[in-house]
Protein backbone atom coordinates (compact mmCIF):
# COMPACT_ATOMS: atom_id res chain seq x y z
CA UNK A 1 0.00 0.00 0.00
CA UNK A 2 1.28 3.41 -1.10
CA UNK A 3 4.62 1.90 -2.10
CA UNK A 4 6.18 3.49 -5.17
CA UNK A 5 7.84 0.93 -7.46
CA UNK A 6 10.71 2.51 -9.43
CA UNK A 7 10.48 2.07 -13.18
CA UNK A 8 13.91 0.42 -13.32
CA UNK A 9 12.69 -2.26 -10.89
CA UNK A 10 9.96 -3.39 -13.30
CA UNK A 11 10.81 -6.10 -15.81
CA UNK A 12 7.56 -6.44 -17.73
CA UNK A 13 4.05 -5.11 -18.07
CA UNK A 14 1.02 -7.29 -18.85
CA UNK A 15 -2.60 -6.25 -19.49
CA UNK A 16 -5.61 -8.31 -18.35
CA UNK A 17 -8.03 -9.35 -21.11
CA UNK A 18 -11.20 -10.70 -19.43
CA UNK A 19 -13.02 -13.71 -20.81
CA UNK A 20 -15.96 -12.77 -23.03
CA UNK A 21 -18.36 -13.97 -25.69
CA UNK A 22 -18.99 -11.88 -28.78
CA UNK A 23 -21.87 -11.55 -31.21
CA UNK A 24 -21.03 -13.01 -34.61
CA UNK A 25 -21.14 -10.14 -37.11
CA UNK A 26 -19.74 -11.97 -40.14
CA UNK A 27 -19.24 -15.70 -40.69
CA UNK A 28 -16.10 -14.98 -42.68
CA UNK A 29 -16.83 -17.28 -45.60
CA UNK A 30 -14.85 -15.41 -48.26
CA UNK A 31 -12.36 -16.41 -50.90
CA UNK A 32 -12.35 -13.04 -52.69
CA UNK A 33 -14.59 -10.06 -53.39
CA UNK A 34 -14.55 -6.29 -53.64
CA UNK A 35 -13.28 -4.29 -50.67
CA UNK A 36 -15.91 -2.30 -48.80
CA UNK A 37 -16.16 -0.58 -45.43
CA UNK A 38 -17.47 -3.22 -43.03
CA UNK A 39 -16.15 -1.72 -39.80
CA UNK A 40 -18.63 -1.85 -36.92
CA UNK A 41 -18.75 -2.04 -33.16
CA UNK A 42 -18.31 -5.61 -31.94
CA UNK A 43 -20.76 -6.56 -29.21
CA UNK A 44 -19.29 -8.49 -26.30
CA UNK A 45 -20.54 -9.82 -22.97
CA UNK A 46 -18.09 -10.68 -20.20
CA UNK A 47 -18.41 -14.10 -18.58
CA UNK A 48 -16.41 -16.53 -16.46
CA UNK A 49 -15.42 -20.14 -16.96
CA UNK A 50 -18.24 -21.39 -14.72
CA UNK A 51 -20.71 -20.24 -17.39
CA UNK A 52 -21.28 -22.82 -20.15
CA UNK A 53 -19.42 -21.66 -23.23
CA UNK A 54 -21.55 -20.13 -25.99
CA UNK A 55 -21.07 -22.05 -29.23
CA UNK A 56 -23.19 -20.29 -31.86
CA UNK A 57 -21.42 -19.76 -35.18
CA UNK A 58 -24.09 -17.88 -37.15
CA UNK A 59 -24.55 -14.15 -37.58
CA UNK A 60 -26.39 -12.68 -34.61
CA UNK A 61 -25.49 -15.52 -32.25
CA UNK A 62 -22.90 -15.39 -29.48
CA UNK A 63 -19.64 -17.33 -29.35
CA UNK A 64 -17.37 -17.60 -26.33
CA UNK A 65 -14.10 -16.41 -27.76
CA UNK A 66 -11.88 -19.44 -28.44
CA UNK A 67 -8.82 -17.72 -26.96
CA UNK A 68 -10.26 -18.35 -23.50
CA UNK A 69 -11.60 -21.88 -23.96
CA UNK A 70 -8.23 -23.34 -24.98
CA UNK A 71 -6.86 -22.81 -21.47
CA UNK A 72 -10.31 -22.72 -19.76
CA UNK A 73 -9.29 -19.44 -18.18
CA UNK A 74 -11.22 -16.41 -16.93
CA UNK A 75 -8.88 -14.21 -18.91
CA UNK A 76 -5.39 -13.75 -20.29
CA UNK A 77 -2.47 -11.53 -19.32
CA UNK A 78 -1.13 -10.11 -22.60
CA UNK A 79 2.24 -8.40 -23.02
CA UNK A 80 1.57 -4.66 -23.06
CA UNK A 81 4.27 -4.13 -25.70
CA UNK A 82 6.12 -6.18 -28.28
CA UNK A 83 8.72 -8.35 -26.59
CA UNK A 84 12.00 -6.49 -26.17
CA UNK A 85 15.56 -7.78 -25.89
CA UNK A 86 16.89 -6.98 -22.43
CA UNK A 87 20.17 -5.07 -22.50
CA UNK A 88 20.01 -3.92 -26.13
CA UNK A 89 21.42 -0.39 -26.39
CA UNK A 90 20.96 -0.06 -30.14
CA UNK A 91 18.56 -1.46 -32.71
CA UNK A 92 21.02 -4.05 -34.08
CA UNK A 93 21.60 -5.48 -30.60
CA UNK A 94 17.99 -6.75 -30.57
CA UNK A 95 18.35 -8.89 -33.71
CA UNK A 96 19.14 -12.16 -31.98
CA UNK A 97 18.02 -15.65 -32.99
CA UNK A 98 18.15 -17.42 -29.63
CA UNK A 99 15.70 -18.65 -26.99
CA UNK A 100 17.02 -17.21 -23.72
CA UNK A 101 14.00 -16.40 -21.56
CA UNK A 102 16.06 -14.12 -19.32
CA UNK A 103 16.43 -11.73 -22.27
CA UNK A 104 12.67 -11.05 -22.33
CA UNK A 105 11.62 -7.56 -21.32
CA UNK A 106 8.16 -6.10 -21.96
CA UNK A 107 8.35 -2.37 -21.43
CA UNK A 108 8.10 0.90 -23.36
CA UNK A 109 11.24 2.45 -24.82
CA UNK A 110 13.14 -0.79 -25.43
CA UNK A 111 14.24 -2.32 -28.71
CA UNK A 112 11.86 -4.94 -30.07
CA UNK A 113 13.37 -8.46 -30.15
CA UNK A 114 13.54 -9.40 -33.86
CA UNK A 115 15.27 -11.75 -36.29
CA UNK A 116 14.11 -14.75 -34.28
CA UNK A 117 12.51 -17.93 -35.63
CA UNK A 118 9.07 -19.03 -34.50
CA UNK A 119 10.72 -21.99 -32.77
CA UNK A 120 13.07 -19.87 -30.66
CA UNK A 121 10.36 -17.30 -29.91
CA UNK A 122 8.06 -20.08 -28.73
CA UNK A 123 10.74 -21.69 -26.54
CA UNK A 124 11.71 -18.38 -24.92
CA UNK A 125 8.06 -17.60 -24.22
CA UNK A 126 7.23 -21.11 -22.98
CA UNK A 127 10.10 -21.17 -20.49
CA UNK A 128 9.52 -17.61 -19.27
CA UNK A 129 7.09 -18.44 -16.43
CA UNK A 130 5.91 -22.06 -16.53
CA UNK A 131 3.90 -21.61 -13.32
CA UNK A 132 1.85 -18.94 -15.13
CA UNK A 133 1.38 -20.91 -18.39
CA UNK A 134 3.51 -18.43 -20.32
CA UNK A 135 3.46 -18.91 -24.08
CA UNK A 136 3.90 -17.13 -27.37
CA UNK A 137 0.72 -15.36 -28.46
CA UNK A 138 -1.64 -17.44 -30.61
CA UNK A 139 -3.52 -16.09 -33.62
CA UNK A 140 -6.86 -16.41 -31.79
CA UNK A 141 -5.41 -14.55 -28.79
CA UNK A 142 -4.43 -11.71 -31.09
CA UNK A 143 -8.03 -11.79 -32.33
CA UNK A 144 -9.37 -11.59 -28.77
CA UNK A 145 -7.41 -8.38 -28.17
CA UNK A 146 -8.40 -6.96 -31.57
CA UNK A 147 -12.13 -7.58 -31.05
CA UNK A 148 -12.10 -6.14 -27.54
CA UNK A 149 -10.38 -3.04 -28.93
CA UNK A 150 -13.30 -2.56 -31.32
CA UNK A 151 -16.02 -3.02 -28.71
CA UNK A 152 -17.52 -0.38 -26.44
CA UNK A 153 -14.67 -1.14 -24.03
CA UNK A 154 -11.90 -0.35 -26.53
CA UNK A 155 -10.71 2.50 -28.69
CA UNK A 156 -13.36 1.63 -31.29
CA UNK A 157 -11.30 2.75 -34.29
CA UNK A 158 -8.00 2.04 -36.03
CA UNK A 159 -5.15 2.05 -33.52
CA UNK A 160 -2.51 4.72 -34.15
CA UNK A 161 0.55 3.16 -35.73
CA UNK A 162 3.98 2.89 -34.12
CA UNK A 163 6.02 4.53 -36.91
CA UNK A 164 9.42 4.46 -35.20
CA UNK A 165 11.89 3.01 -37.70
CA UNK A 166 14.31 2.07 -34.91
CA UNK A 167 11.79 -0.56 -33.70
CA UNK A 168 11.41 1.03 -30.25
CA UNK A 169 8.35 -0.11 -28.32
CA UNK A 170 5.49 2.12 -27.23
CA UNK A 171 5.89 4.88 -29.83
CA UNK A 172 3.05 6.55 -31.73
CA UNK A 173 2.82 8.51 -34.98
CA UNK A 174 1.93 12.18 -34.57
CA UNK A 175 -0.58 11.93 -37.42
CA UNK A 176 -2.86 9.24 -38.85
CA UNK A 177 -1.53 7.76 -42.11
CA UNK A 178 -3.64 8.22 -45.22
CA UNK A 179 -1.54 6.23 -47.70
CA UNK A 180 0.30 2.93 -47.79
CA UNK A 181 3.98 2.02 -47.43
CA UNK A 182 6.91 4.36 -48.02
CA UNK A 183 10.49 4.46 -46.77
CA UNK A 184 11.03 8.24 -46.82
CA UNK A 185 10.50 10.28 -43.67
CA UNK A 186 8.89 13.30 -45.34
CA UNK A 187 6.10 11.67 -47.37
CA UNK A 188 2.82 13.46 -46.62
CA UNK A 189 0.22 10.90 -45.62
CA UNK A 190 2.76 8.46 -44.17
CA UNK A 191 5.34 10.25 -42.05
CA UNK A 192 8.13 8.02 -40.74
CA UNK A 193 10.74 8.67 -38.09
CA UNK A 194 13.60 7.01 -36.20
CA UNK A 195 14.88 8.02 -32.78
CA UNK A 196 17.15 6.87 -30.00
CA UNK A 197 15.77 5.35 -26.80
CA UNK A 198 13.63 7.72 -24.72
CA UNK A 199 13.67 10.46 -27.37
CA UNK A 200 10.77 11.90 -29.34
CA UNK A 201 11.13 12.58 -33.03
CA UNK A 202 9.44 15.03 -35.36
CA UNK A 203 6.76 12.54 -36.39
CA UNK A 204 6.95 9.90 -33.64
CA UNK A 205 6.59 10.20 -29.85
CA UNK A 206 7.35 7.81 -27.01
CA UNK A 207 5.19 6.30 -24.28
CA UNK A 208 6.44 8.78 -21.68
CA UNK A 209 6.13 11.81 -23.96
CA UNK A 210 4.41 14.96 -22.74
CA UNK A 211 2.06 14.59 -25.72
CA UNK A 212 -0.19 12.06 -24.04
CA UNK A 213 -3.15 12.74 -26.35
CA UNK A 214 -1.33 11.22 -29.33
CA UNK A 215 0.20 8.42 -27.28
CA UNK A 216 -3.18 7.20 -26.01
CA UNK A 217 -4.32 6.71 -29.62
CA UNK A 218 -1.73 3.96 -30.02
CA UNK A 219 -3.40 1.88 -27.29
CA UNK A 220 -6.13 -0.73 -27.77
CA UNK A 221 -8.25 1.09 -25.18
CA UNK A 222 -7.55 4.68 -26.21
CA UNK A 223 -5.87 5.28 -22.84
CA UNK A 224 -2.63 4.29 -21.11
CA UNK A 225 -4.08 1.09 -19.61
CA UNK A 226 -4.31 -0.68 -22.96
CA UNK A 227 -1.96 -2.67 -25.19
CA UNK A 228 0.56 -1.04 -27.55
CA UNK A 229 2.48 -1.88 -30.75
CA UNK A 230 -0.39 -3.88 -32.29
CA UNK A 231 -0.29 -1.54 -35.27
CA UNK A 232 3.12 -0.91 -36.79
CA UNK A 233 6.42 -1.17 -34.97
CA UNK A 234 7.56 -4.69 -35.85
CA UNK A 235 5.48 -7.40 -37.42
CA UNK A 236 4.71 -10.08 -34.82
CA UNK A 237 4.76 -13.81 -35.37
CA UNK A 238 1.81 -15.59 -33.75
CA UNK A 239 1.16 -19.29 -33.19
CA UNK A 240 -1.16 -19.90 -36.11
CA UNK A 241 0.00 -22.74 -38.37
CA UNK A 242 -1.15 -24.30 -41.64
CA UNK A 243 -1.16 -28.11 -41.38
CA UNK A 244 -0.89 -28.27 -45.18
CA UNK A 245 2.66 -26.86 -44.92
CA UNK A 246 4.97 -28.00 -47.72
CA UNK A 247 7.63 -28.70 -45.08
CA UNK A 248 6.60 -29.65 -41.55
CA UNK A 249 7.08 -26.55 -39.41
CA UNK A 250 8.18 -24.48 -42.39
CA UNK A 251 11.45 -22.69 -41.57
CA UNK A 252 10.49 -22.21 -37.92
CA UNK A 253 12.97 -24.79 -36.54
CA UNK A 254 10.32 -25.69 -33.95
CA UNK A 255 10.56 -29.45 -34.52
CA UNK A 256 14.33 -29.33 -33.99
CA UNK A 257 13.53 -27.96 -30.52
CA UNK A 258 10.39 -30.02 -29.82
CA UNK A 259 10.41 -33.08 -32.06
CA UNK A 260 6.86 -34.04 -31.01
CA UNK A 261 5.34 -30.57 -31.39
CA UNK A 262 2.91 -31.53 -34.16
CA UNK A 263 2.30 -35.11 -32.97
CA UNK A 264 1.80 -34.92 -29.20
CA UNK A 265 -1.59 -33.55 -28.08
CA UNK A 266 0.00 -31.80 -25.08
CA UNK A 267 1.09 -28.99 -27.44
CA UNK A 268 -2.31 -28.49 -29.08
CA UNK A 269 -3.45 -25.64 -26.84
CA UNK A 270 -0.38 -23.59 -27.73
CA UNK A 271 -1.12 -23.09 -31.44
CA UNK A 272 -4.09 -22.62 -33.78
CA UNK A 273 -4.50 -24.99 -36.72
CA UNK A 274 -5.49 -24.01 -40.26
CA UNK A 275 -5.97 -26.08 -43.41
CA UNK A 276 -5.70 -23.57 -46.25
CA UNK A 277 -4.22 -24.10 -49.70
CA UNK A 278 -3.47 -20.50 -50.76
CA UNK A 279 -3.27 -16.91 -49.51
CA UNK A 280 -6.92 -16.18 -50.32
CA UNK A 281 -8.47 -19.09 -48.40
CA UNK A 282 -10.11 -16.67 -45.97
CA UNK A 283 -12.98 -19.10 -45.36
CA UNK A 284 -10.51 -21.35 -43.51
CA UNK A 285 -10.52 -18.79 -40.68
CA UNK A 286 -11.21 -19.62 -37.06
CA UNK A 287 -14.08 -17.49 -35.81
CA UNK A 288 -12.60 -14.89 -33.49
CA UNK A 289 -9.09 -14.79 -34.96
CA UNK A 290 -9.65 -11.45 -36.77
CA UNK A 291 -8.89 -12.81 -40.24
CA UNK A 292 -11.77 -14.08 -42.43
CA UNK A 293 -14.41 -12.10 -40.54
CA UNK A 294 -12.74 -8.90 -41.72
CA UNK A 295 -13.90 -9.51 -45.33
CA UNK A 296 -14.75 -9.15 -48.07
CA UNK A 297 -11.24 -8.84 -49.45
CA UNK A 298 -9.70 -7.57 -52.66
CA UNK A 299 -6.64 -6.19 -54.42
CA UNK A 300 -5.88 -2.47 -54.36
CA UNK A 301 -2.91 -0.55 -55.73
CA UNK A 302 -0.90 1.61 -53.33
CA UNK A 303 0.87 4.81 -54.40
CA UNK A 304 4.14 2.91 -54.66
CA UNK A 305 2.41 1.12 -57.62
CA UNK A 306 2.28 -2.26 -55.83
CA UNK A 307 -1.09 -4.03 -55.66
CA UNK A 308 -1.79 -5.64 -52.28
CA UNK A 309 -4.58 -7.73 -50.78
CA UNK A 310 -6.63 -5.76 -48.27
CA UNK A 311 -9.59 -6.33 -45.98
CA UNK A 312 -12.81 -4.39 -45.52
CA UNK A 313 -11.63 -3.22 -42.09
CA UNK A 314 -9.51 -0.11 -42.66
CA UNK A 315 -8.00 -1.73 -45.77
CA UNK A 316 -5.48 -3.52 -43.57
CA UNK A 317 -3.26 -6.01 -45.40
CA UNK A 318 -4.78 -9.49 -45.61
CA UNK A 319 -2.77 -12.57 -46.65
CA UNK A 320 -3.84 -15.99 -45.37
CA UNK A 321 -1.38 -18.79 -44.59
CA UNK A 322 -0.47 -21.09 -47.47
CA UNK A 323 1.49 -24.37 -47.77
CA UNK A 324 4.72 -22.54 -48.66
CA UNK A 325 4.18 -19.85 -45.99
CA UNK A 326 2.46 -21.67 -43.12
CA UNK A 327 2.85 -19.20 -40.20
CA UNK A 328 0.76 -16.08 -39.48
CA UNK A 329 2.31 -12.81 -38.49
CA UNK A 330 0.31 -9.74 -37.51
CA UNK A 331 0.05 -5.97 -37.16
CA UNK A 332 2.16 -4.58 -39.99
CA UNK A 333 5.43 -2.70 -39.78
CA UNK A 334 6.34 0.91 -38.94
CA UNK A 335 6.52 1.93 -42.63
CA UNK A 336 3.27 0.35 -43.84
CA UNK A 337 0.97 3.33 -43.32
CA UNK A 338 -2.71 2.45 -43.78
CA UNK A 339 -1.78 -1.19 -44.42
CA UNK A 340 -0.70 -1.65 -40.80
CA UNK A 341 -3.29 -2.24 -38.10
CA UNK A 342 -4.62 -4.56 -35.45
CA UNK A 343 -6.62 -6.37 -38.18
CA UNK A 344 -3.60 -6.86 -40.47
CA UNK A 345 -2.47 -10.44 -41.11
CA UNK A 346 0.19 -11.95 -43.34
CA UNK A 347 2.05 -15.20 -44.00
CA UNK A 348 5.65 -16.39 -43.87
CA UNK A 349 7.75 -19.53 -43.37
CA UNK A 350 8.56 -18.97 -39.69
CA UNK A 351 12.13 -17.94 -40.54
CA UNK A 352 14.05 -15.30 -38.57
CA UNK A 353 13.38 -11.88 -40.09
CA UNK A 354 14.74 -8.43 -39.15
CA UNK A 355 11.24 -6.94 -39.21
CA UNK A 356 9.37 -9.54 -37.12
CA UNK A 357 9.05 -9.81 -33.33
CA UNK A 358 6.62 -11.71 -31.06
CA UNK A 359 4.42 -11.19 -27.96
CA UNK A 360 3.93 -13.05 -24.68
CA UNK A 361 0.70 -14.26 -23.05
CA UNK A 362 0.15 -15.69 -19.55
CA UNK A 363 -2.80 -17.99 -18.89
CA UNK A 364 -2.65 -18.86 -15.16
Amino acid sequence: NNEVIPEDSIESYFVWIPRYRYQIFNEGNYTGANIQDNTQQIKIIFENNETPASKDTTVGGYLTHPAFTAFNTNGLWVGKFETGYNGATKETDARVNESKSDKIIIKPNVYSWRNITVGNAFEASYNYQRNLESHMMKNTEWGAVAYLSHSQYGIGKEIRRNNNGAYITGYAATDEPTIGPYVRQDIEGNHLDSTELNKDGIYTIGYFSENQEVNRLASTTGNKSGIYDMSGGSWEYVMGYNINASTTGGSSEIISIYSDFFTDAKWNKYYDVYASTNATDYNQRILGDATGEMGPFGLERDLDTESRRKSSWYKDYAYFVSPSNPWFYRGGQWLHGTGAGVFTFNYLTGVANDGISFRLVLAP
